[in-house]
Formats: structure tokens, sequence, C-alpha cells
């Protein structure tokens, strides 16, 4: 028994549940220990799979991508928008083969007996999870895939939002997901139960599997695997769940009443896995959301591709002169097609973040002031005193909406940030947390939570500083007119943080901030950044008459290949060729002639959103030690939490990361603990390490990797990732981070490191060192920006 000499000790998962089944085996009764039915049912115990097997995973998780596959929207495939220049238009025609998005992305895909098991096994649970809501969240997990591997800038909080419902309208039909893989799609489970069926035993082998679990030696034996902890409670209760699957299967009418024997014979059966509970979602330990690391496989041939179109060019001239014909093709055409232009376009990103007309702002003097009639130059009220606005940015509304707040004089974007009450939890909150974390991704390492009824935010009031409870958030919708404007303001108060300022009134106001990045918080970023807007600045000037269509005239930019190589080639040069600094800009840098440049607002906020992330990953992974050659290495650069979280802040943080085993080879697994320097940077983490997983076995297709960030003893949020074998045009991809109940609460960025990708920097002059960061970060932002201007110049 386990309770002799605790043979348990340091054992896998693999090798409790292969002495559980030997204990359950030799439960076989008396003088009818010999029947027919016994080899048979020691065949599907044996088929039985181990917690965290990589080949039911594959079966499982292969099941739900098909069923998204078969239920995407065929929509036509669109080609991209008209372009106008000066003095001639281009027009495009899709060429391609494929007449719908489902047949281009997911072509070949057909249905399994598993696949169609799952589809009727999750709406028989709930009839709204039918082949409309596949599409829905079909159509969210193909766009997480397109934004994990092309970089497309997409609204990130709405696509959240959606994987994060779908994924928990799912969960209660988990368990019934799984049932019909376990019966029609795991081979080991449908090779044992087809047998089983065949000689005509399925009802002696489910009244033999109900005895046994009545059996004292075998409870005692579960009971002290459950109490354990670690790897034995895990891979016991994985049992037990399987156990209650095999009873399903083989017909038994009522498992809840077979739990409930088991458990009045003594088994100390975990709460997840008690009648209904284990049939209900509650048992979801196990289980990591779909994402697009689920469809990436299937369909990053055409994530990936090239897209055929023909173009139309007309001159201006009186008499136009005949239109020039060419056949063109666009890097990664039909993700962008997807994503950008066509009907299934539900992610396309919104623009920066501002404050409506009728919003009042608290000037020094006491007074009130619309802000649409604030200037630069004025004083405004501050949270130490009194500031200076030094820049009225005023893009146009766009259509937005604008919301209110306890029906004050506030009329916000989604994503403009509020200042939180107190000193506890996010520091800045917003309607859409995504929104700003996506535009100022600086602000994200203080937290940035939602803006909700209940929330606290920081306020004035005429006694002094206090907490604003809040009451009610009203949407405003859009007017008709196209040239409204929003506004933002750039508050200067001494301080070289954003100073926040108070709108609202009259005897309430809030505190607010501008919607832009700390320039100070990561420099080095930031001098990509700003190298990338010296090189294309002028281009846009001179080609884009109105900055407002910067994002859509990028939306074609081809793909980054080569930005890692210039990254490399300068991170290995001597220190004394580090190029001169461009200066860290403040608020005269989106000057120009004295008046605020709307070119230059555009070129920044484009660059931070698009590429702010990227430019910082690229640079450190070119100064990261290479791997040796045959390593399976992953690069783990930096983790976001977004959104309002139960976070002990004082609690030890640490990164899991596990590659699946395969058959019979055990899980790799490493754990990498995560530094924070202080309360303020609990929700951002910088960790640039590359994970060694030993020697690679070159398997087939990706490589898939699972991980969970754990403060103490509580799971924070879990991914799954799908890291390509194929060289990569886009660094650092980003993985969604769900909690328990499959809410996007972060994300991460993780790579796999090939020894090709990394050359050998100079003694000295490796890793973290600042030198070659610096450099690294410079020729990344001056190869982007070049970038742009050529395609900006060549007419896209």
């Amino acid at each position: 028994m386990f309770r002799t000499s605790g043979p348990l000790e340091g054992a896998s998962a693999q090798d409790v549940q292969r002495r559980l089944v030997r204990y359950m085996v030799e439960c076989r009764g008396g003088a009818d220990a010999r029947t027919a039915v016994l080899p048979l049912l020691e065949r599907l115990l044996d088929a039985l799979p181990y917690y965290g097997a990589g080949d039911m995973d594959t079966a499982h998780r292969g099941a739900l991508s098909t069923v998204l596959a078969l239920r995407l929207p065929d929509d036509r495939v669109e080609a991209q928008p008209m372009e106008a220049h000066l003095g001639y238009t281009v027009s495009y025609t899709y060429r391609g083969s494929s007449s719908g998005y489902r047949k281009a992305f997911f072509h070949g895909s057909t249905p399994t007996p598993a696949s169609a098991a799952v589809e009727a096994g999750v709406e028989g649970v709930n009839r709204k999870l039918n082949a409309d809501w596949w599409g829905r969240y079909s159509l969210a997990v193909l766009t997480d895939a397109v934004r994990q591997h092309v970089g497309i800038n997409l609204h990130t909080g709405k696509l959240a939002a959606d994987l994060s419902a779908f994924g928990s309208a799912f969960l209660p039909a988990l368990a019934a997901g799984y049932s019909a893989v376990f019966q029609h799609g795991y081979q080991p489970t449908v090779g044992a139960l087809q047998a089983l069926r065949a000689a005509g035993l399925t009802t002696e082998a489910c009244d033999r599997l109900r005895t046994a679990l009545t059996d004292r030696q075998l409870i005692a034996n579960l009971n002290e695997a459950l109490g354990r902890g670690g790897t034995s409670t895990i891979a016991s209760m994985w049992f037990l769940y399987n156990l209650w699957m095999a009873l399903k299967a083989l017909g038994s009418a009522d498992v809840d009443a077979d739990i409930r024997a088991a458990g009045t014979a003594g088994l100390a059966v975990p709460v997840q896995l008690r009648p209904g509970n284990w049939w209900n979602g509650e048992y979801v330990d196990w289980y990591v959301p779909l994402s697009g690391a689920d469809v990436w496989d299937t369909a990053r041939t055409t994530i990936t591709a090239r897209m055929p179109e023909k173009s139309a060019t007309v001159f201006v001239g009186d008499p136009p002169p005949l239109p020039v014909f060419r056949d063109v093709s666009l890097d990664h055409g039909y993700s962008r097609s997807l994503c950008l232009w066509g009907r299934l376009d539900k992610y396309r990103p919104h623009s920066d973040s501002c404050l409506g007309r009728g919003t009042e702002v608290l000037m020094a003097d006491g007074s009130v002031r619309p802000v649409e009639e604030i200037r630069t130059g004025d004083e405004v009220t501050t949270d130490r005193g009194t500031g200076r606005v030094v820049l009225v940015e005023s893009p146009k509304r766009a259509g937005r909406t604008l919301y209110s707040v306890n029906g004050l004089p506030v009329f916000a974007t989604s994503g403009h940030p509020f200042r939180a009450a107190g000193d506890g939890g996010s520091l800045r909150r917003a309607v859409d947390p995504w929104q700003l974390a996506d535009t100022a991704p600086t602000t994200i390492a203080a937290g940035v939570g939602s803006l909700t009824p209940g929330t606290e935010l920081a306020g004035l009031t005429p006694t002094g500083p206090r907490a604003v409870t809040v009451r009610a958030v009203l949407p405003h919708d859009a007017t008709p007119d196209d040239d409204e404007r929003v506004y933002d303001l750039v508050v200067d108060d001494g301080q070289r943080h954003n100073a926040r300022y108070y709108v609202g009134g009259p005897d309430e106001f809030l505190a607010v901030e501008a919607e832009t990045a700390d320039p100070l918080h990561d420099p080095v970023a930031t001098l990509a950044v700003v190298a990338a807007m010296d090189a294309a600045l002028d281009a846009v000037r001179e080609r884009l008459p109105d900055p407002h269509l910067l994002p859509a005239a990028l939306a074609t930019t081809p793909a980054l290949t080569g930005m890692a190589d210039a990254a490399r080639r300068a991170a290995r040069l001597e220190p004394r060729h580090t190029p001169p600094r461009p200066p860290v800009p403040g608020a005269e840098h989106y000057l120009r002639d004295g008046r605020w440049d709307a070119h230059a607002s555009a070129v920044e906020n484009h660059l931070v959103r698009q590429y702010g992330r990227v430019l910082r990953r690229c640079a450190a992974a070119a100064t990261a030690p290479p791997p040796a050659a045959g390593r399976f290495t992953v690069l783990v650069q930096d983790v976001e939490l977004v959104g309002d979280l139960p976070l002990d802040v004082t609690a030890e943080l640490r990164l899991e990361l596990e590659v699946p085993g395969r058959d019979d080879d055990p899980d790799r697994v490493q754990r990498l603990p995560v530094a924070r320097a202080d309360r303020e940077q609990a929700w951002w983490f910088t960790l640039d390490a590359a994970v060694d997983f030993g020697r690679r076995d070159d398997p087939p297709g990706p490589t898939v990797l699972t991980g969970r960030l754990v403060a103490g003893k509580v799971v924070v949020g879990r991914f799954r990732a799908a890291l390509p074998r194929e060289p990569t045009t886009w660094p650092g991809r980003e993985h969604f981070l769900f909690d328990q109940g499959a809410a996007v609460v972060g994300r991460i960025a993780v790579e796999q490191q090939r020894s090709g990708d990394v050359d050998h920097t100079p003694p000295g002059d490796a890793g973290s060192n600042r030198p070659a960061r610096v450099r690294a970060a410079l020729a990344c932002g001056r190869w982007l920006g070049q970038r742009i201007a050529a395609h900006l110049d060549h007419g896209g």
C-alpha cells in the first residue's frame, strides 16, 4: 500500500496513475476472477490517459480546433480598399482561388467522429452553444492567431473580452466535450471500448468498475494519494475524473449515484469531482481555454501567406488615361483582409483616447473651462498644485463612443486613464483597460483596472481630495459630424511624470491624466521609438496631408523581416560605434511652428501602439546569449497583467513552464522566479530570460508550451503557446493569460530561441549590457522608420 514506505515520493503523474491502475486491477473478487470481462476492463484502465498526456491533449484540442475550422463563417475574401494618392488612385481586386475565409484558412478540414460528437455533446449541455456560437468563437480564435504571428494592430480589449466570454460559456460543457473525445477520438480508450462492446460486456464491465470503487483497500490507497499534495493529488484527481468518464462511456445510468456510493464507502472525493460538479465545469484546473495556438497548425500557411490581387492605377488627367493593371501580392494579405477589410473585421483597432467637448477642466484659479477652449500655456489644478498645459492634442472623434461618469460633465473615450483612489490595487482605470494598455503600454506597470460602478476614483471637492465612488458609467454615441474633435492635455507641473489634472464639477472633480507613454519608463525602448519617428516623420508629412489616415496607410506595411538582423548587427559593434542618442521627447517634440503637430502625434501613437513592445523585445533579444546547438530554449520576455486582479503584491511570483511529454517521455518543467522592484511594478515584468529545456528531439510541427504564473499558491493566469519551428518575422509573440474562470487577465511574450537566430556579441558586451542594447534599439528604430518611409514613398 502507499502508506508503507512512501513510494510516491517524487513520482511522476504517469507513475502515480500506473500504480493506481494496478491496485484497481487487483480488486477482482474471488471465484469469478478469470471471467472474460476482466482482461478487457484492464485494457480500458490501462488506456486511461495520465495527467498531462500529450496524446490525449492533442486528441482533445484537435477535436475542438476541427469544430472551429468547420464553423468559421465563409464570407467572401475582400481585397484591400482603394488608395488615393497625389495625382492617382489605386483600386484592387482579389485574384485568389478561395471563395471565402473558411476555405482560405481551413481548406481541407473535414468532420471527424470526435468533432461531430464534441459539437453534439456541447450543444446538448447548452443549446446556445450551437453552430453560430462556434462560428463566432472561431473568428475570435483565428484573429488571435493572426495577432500572435503577424502583429496586426487590433482592438485587443474586444478580442480579450470575447475570448473570455466564449471560454467562460464553454467551461460548463467542457466535460461533455472531453467525454466525446474519450469515446470517439482518443484511440486507446476508443479501442478498449470497442472491444468491450464487440464482446457484449459493457454492462458487466460497468458493474465491475462500480464494485471496485467501493473496495476498502483501493479506497485507502486513493485517499492516501489524494491527500499527499503535489503531483500525487493532481494525478489522482485526474484518474478519478477519467474513471467517471469510463463509467459514463460504459453506459452507467447515473454516474453521480456511483460517485455517491464510492463516497459512502469512504472515498474522499475532491469537491470538484463530486456528483454534478465533475460534469458541470467545476473541474477545469487541467484546461487552458482556446486561443490562437489551437488553430495555428491548421491555418498557419494562410496566416503568413501573400494574397494575390490585381491593381488598377488611374492617373488624373483630362481626358483621364486608361488604367494601368498589374498583378501584385500582399504580405500576410489574407490575414489583413480577415481583420481589416472584410465583413469579419470585428476586431478592427480603435483610435487613441481623449476627452470629448463639454468636458469641464478645473483651472488653477478655481474656475472651470471646457476642454475644447484650453490652449497651450493655460494653467490648471493638478494633484501637486499648479500645472501648465504644454500640449493640446485634438484628433478626430472618428465615430467613437464617449462615456460620462456619475452624470458629471466628463466625456471620455473608452481608454482614457482615470486615476484610482488610494494606494492599493491598480493605479489607473479605464472603461476599456486593454485599450489604455495598448495605446500607452507604460501605464501597465502600476496596473490598469476597469472603470465600472463600485470602483473608486481619486477626486477633489471644495474641502480637499477624496475618493469618489463610481455610481454610473453612461455611453454617448457619436454624432454624424465627421469633423468633431476630442482632446488630450499634456500637463507639466515640474515633475517628469504624467501630472494628473481634474475634470467634472461644479462640486466634484475626477483626476485624469494624458493618455501618453511615459518616456522615462523604459528609456531604451523610447530611444527606438524616437529613432523611428526621426526616420519616418518627413515622409508622413509629405505623403499624408491628413494624419488620421496613417493607420490605414500603414495597414499593409510589409512584415518586419530584417529588423532582428539589424539589431543583432548593431549589438555586435564596439561600444565606440554607438550612434548619438536622439533626445528623449518632451512636449516640444510634438510642436511645429509653435502649434500642435498632428503628424508627429499620429506617428508616435502608431509606433508606440503597434511597435513599442516589439522594438523593446527585439533589442533585448539581440543581446541575449545564444542557445547551444541542439537545445530547446525559450526566450521569456515580458508579462503584462490587465484588469482587476486579486493579486497579493507581497507574494512570491514564479513562472512555471512545461513542454508536455510524448508517449512515455516525461514532461519537461522549468520554474522561473519573477522579481519585482516594488509594489508599483506588480503588474508588468520584463524577464528577458532564456529557459533551457534540454536537448530537443525535433518533433514534427510546432512545439507546445504551457505555462502558469503563480503568486504564492494562487494561479494568476495560464497560457498555451504553439511555437513554430520556422523562422519568425514577428519578434516576441504575445499569448493571452487566462484565469481559472477562462477570463483573460494579461499576456506573456515568449518565443522559441534557435541557435541560428542569435550571433555572439563581443566579450563583456552581451546579455543585459546596456550599450549593446542601446545600439540594438537605435538600429531597430531606424530600420523601422526607414521601412515606413519607403512604404509611403512607393505608395504602399
